[in-house]
C-alpha cells in the first residue's frame, strides 16, 4: 500500500535579524528626509499634494511591509509598491524612490520565479500606463519628458539589477548542485571499482585455489583408500603439486594486493595440461579434448581464451568435487564461436552448495558476450544420470570483459 507524501513545510513568516536592520534603516532614512525638507513637488497639481506627516506615515507603513521582502516579498510588492507610487504622485517624498525600488527588487531577486516575472509584467504596465495617462491628460511635453525618464530609470533599474543578481545566484546554485553530483559520482564510481576488484579477486580465489585445493583433498583421500603402493604414490605425489601450485598462486595474488602499482594482475597456474591432469587424476580414463585453434590468438582472442580458462577450471572443480566417473570435456572452436562441454555422472543425490561457483561460470561467459548453463542432462531421471556444463562463446568479445553480471537465475545450486 503506497503511502500519499506528506506536504512540504512553508517558509516561517518570522522576519529575520537582516529584513529587521533593512526595513529599520528604511524607517531612519524615512525620517531624516523628511525633517530635511528634501522633497520634490510630485506630479498632482499645486495645492492637492498632501502634508508631510501624511507622507511619513505611509512611508513609514511601507517600511513595515519590507520585513516580508525575503521570506514573503509579495507583500513588500503589494504594500511597498503601491505606497511608494502613490508618495511619488501626491506626496514627493525622496524616500517614495528608494521604497518602490525595494518593492520592484525584493519580488524579483527573493520570490519565486512566477512572481519574478509578474513583477516585471506588472511594472512594464504601470509604466505605459503613467505614461499614456500623462498623454491623455494633454500634460505639457516637459512633464511628458519627466514622467518618461521616471518610469524607466525607476522601473528598469530594480528589475534588471534583481533578475542580473538571480541569475548569478542560480548560476552559483547551480555549479554547487553539480559540483556535488560530480563527487558523489566519482565516489559511486570508486565503490564500484573496489567491488568490481573485489569479485575479480574471488573469482580467481575461487578458480585457481579452490581446484588446486580440491585435486589436493581428493588425491590424500584417495591415497588413504588405495592398497597398492605405487597407486597411493601417485595420488600423493599429485596432491602434492597441487598444493606447490596453490600456494605459488596464492602468494603471486597475495604479491598484487600487496603493491602500490596499479594494473598488475596476479600470475596463476591455468592451462589446458594442469586441467587435464586434474580430471585424468579424478578419473584416469577421462576424455579430455581440446582443439589447438583454442589456444590460437589468431582464431579465439586472449580475453575470451582466459575465460574459457576459468569456465574449464570452474567446472573441473565442481566435477572432481561432487561428480562422478566417467568424465569427459570438449573444446571445439567452429567459424567465430567456441563451445565448450564437460560431462560426468552424477550421485543419486544432488550436494547443494551456495551456487557460487555456477554463478561464475555464468559471470565468465556473459563478460565477453556469451552465454553457459549447467544442470542435469533431461530425461536420465532425478537418480544418477549425467551433468552438463555447456558454454557459447564468440571467438572475439564485442566488449571488454567487465566484472558486473547476474548470475542466471534458473540454475540451480551446486557448488
Amino acid at each position: 500500500m503506497s503511502r500519499t507524501p506528506l506536504p512540504q513545510p512553508l517558509p516561517s513568516p518570522r522576519p529575520g535579524r537582516g529584513d529587521l536592520a533593512v526595513a529599520a534603516a528604511y524607517a531612519l532614512l524615512v525620517v531624516v528626509l523628511a525633517a530635511s525638507g528634501a522633497a520634490n513637488s510630485g506630479f498632482l497639481a499645486e495645492g492637492h499634494a498632501w502634508p508631510r506627516e501624511v507622507s511619513v506615515a505611509l512611508m513609514l507603513a511601507a517600511c513595515v511591509s519590507l520585513l516580508w521582502r525575503r521570506r514573503l516579498p509579495v507583500v513588500a510588492l503589494s504594500v511597498a509598491g503601491p505606497l511608494g507610487l502613490a508618495e511619488i504622485i501626491g506626496g514627493g517624498q525622496i524616500s517614495a524612490y528608494f521604497l518602490l525600488f525595494e518593492a520592484l527588487f525584493a519580488p524579483v531577486m527573493h520570490g519565486s520565479r512566477r512572481l519574478a516575472r509578474a513583477t516585471t509584467g506588472i511594472a512594464i504596465a504601470v509604466g505605459v500606463l503613467a505614461v499614456l495617462v500623462t498623454l491623455a491628460v494633454g500634460a505639457p511635453g516637459p512633464m511628458v519628458f519627466v514622467v518618461v525618464l521616471v518610469a524607466a530609470l525607476m522601473l528598469s533599474t530594480p528589475l534588471l539589477w534583481g533578475w542580473e543578481v538571480r541569475h548569478h545566484r542560480d548560476a552559483r546554485q547551480a555549479a554547487e548542485q553539480l559540483a556535488t553530483l560530480e563527487h558523489e559520482l566519482a565516489a559511486t564510481r570508486a565503490a564500484h571499482a573496489a567491488e568490481t576488484e573485489r569479485r575479480t579477486l574471488a573469482h580467481d580465489l575461487h578458480d585457481v585455489i579452490a581446484g588446486h585445493l580440491s585435486a589436493v583433498s581428493l588425491h590424500t583421500s584417495l591415497a588413504a583408500s588405495l592398497e597398492d603402493t605405487t597407486a597411493r604414490d601417485r595420488s600423493l605425489r599429485t596432491a602434492r603439486d597441487s598444493a606447490h601450485d596453490a600456494l605459488r598462486d596464492l602468494r603471486s595474488m597475495i604479491g598484487v594486493l600487496s603493491t602500490e602499482g596499479a594494473g598488475s594482475q596476479p600470475a596463476v597456474t591455468l592451462d589446458w595440461p594442469s586441467l587435464r591432469r586434474r580430471l585424468q587424476g579424478r578419473d584416469p580414463g577421462a576424455e579430455v579434448r581440446i582443439d589447438p585453434a583454442a589456444t590460437d590468438p589468431a582464431r579465439v582472442e586472449p580475453a575470451v581464451q582466459a575465460a574459457l580458462l576459468r569456465i574449464a577450471a570452474e567446472a573441473s572443480t565442481n566435477a572432481m568435487r561432487h561428480g562422478l566417473a566417467p568424465l569427459s570435456l570438449s573444446v571445439l572452436v567452429e567459424g567465430e564461436a567456441v563451445t565448450f562441454e564437460l560431462l560426468n555422472r552424477r550421485a543419486g543425490t544432488e550436494v547443494i552448495g551456495s551456487g557460487v561457483g555456477r554463478g561464475t561460470i555464468s559471470h565468465r561467459a556473459t563478460a565477453v558476450g556469451g552465454r553457459a548453463s549447467s544442470g542435469p542432462v533431461p530425461g536420465e531421471g532425478s537418480n544418477g544420470g549425467t551433468w552438463r556444463v555447456h558454454a557459447q562463446l564468440p571467438a572475439r568479445a564485442p566488449v571488454p570483459p567487465t566484472a558486473a553480471s547476474v548470475p542466471s537465475s534458473n540454475q540451480e545450486p551446486r557448488s
